[in-house]
């Protein structure tokens, strides 16, 4: 049984990943906000310019409104994905595709991997990989072995995620860190991931090469099958 620092230390390390992940989309939501009061800024320099009697050239006028309506479609997908990651904490089993997690999660991601000027993408196989877990805690670990991988990668990498099945386990691969020199430091993160890997029985290792950080999360009811769509 664990003990109770054990159990709190799960817990900051949630709270934690949630705070870093809720600090990144703000971060974004402010950038459409901006972009907007400055598009919205020029319209209403332009519409003066009218009042005034002046010549305004009308795609001016449709250029900014268009800009304007894109980043009001970006802020609001912004804000479903932060809907979905709060209601990823709702259901404590659930079966769980990796694959479409690991894509939410790299579109969580997409500020620090900008910030890391690196390209993240993830590699869907024929078969379709499921596991039965909580997906906040799938996310969590998932998104520190990012934060892992970011670390550990050049400037200008591209960084693939991949999910497998294996032996009643599922396989997350983070390949790309050909630019790494050193060892990956697999126990790098936050200082509560080792307790939080220990609960899942799951662990972070790294190739002998250094290119390929793989996380290992066991499930009794993992299961691999071929993909209908």
């Amino acid at each position: 049984m664990k003990e109770a620092g054990d159990w709190r230390a799960i817990a900051r390390e949630e709270m934690r990943f949630f705070g870093d992940v809720s600090a990144a989309i703000s971060h974004e939501i402010n950038n459409r906000i901006a972009v907007i009061s400055e598009k919205a800024g020029l319209l209403e320099d332009l519409a003066t310019m009218l009042a005034q009697g002046k010549t305004v050239d009308p795609d001016r006028l449709g250029e900014q409104s268009r800009k304007i309506v894109e980043q009001v479609r970006l802020a609001r997908h912004i804000v479903r994905n932060f809907n979905r990651f709060a209601h990823s904490v709702d259901d404590e089993q659930a079966t769980v595709e990796v694959a479409e997690l690991l894509e939410f999660v790299v579109e969580l991601y997409a500020r620090k991997a900008a910030m890391a000027n690196a390209t993240l993408s993830v590699s869907k196989s024929s078969q379709a990989v499921t596991i039965t877990a909580s997906p906040f805690v799938l996310e969590t670990v998932v998104g520190r072995g990012l934060d892992i991988a970011l670390a550990s990668i050049g400037d200008g990498g591209r960084l693939t995620i991949a999910a497998e099945s294996a032996d009643g386990a599922v396989r997350v691969s983070y390949s790309g860190l050909d630019g790494v020199t050193e060892p990956i430091e697999v126990s790098a993160g936050a200082q509560g991931l080792p307790a939080l890997l220990e609960w899942l029985g799951a662990h972070f290792s790294s190739e002998a090469d250094g290119t390929t950080l793989v996380l290992e999360i066991p499930d009794r009811e993992c299961r691999q099958q071929g993909r209908t769509g």
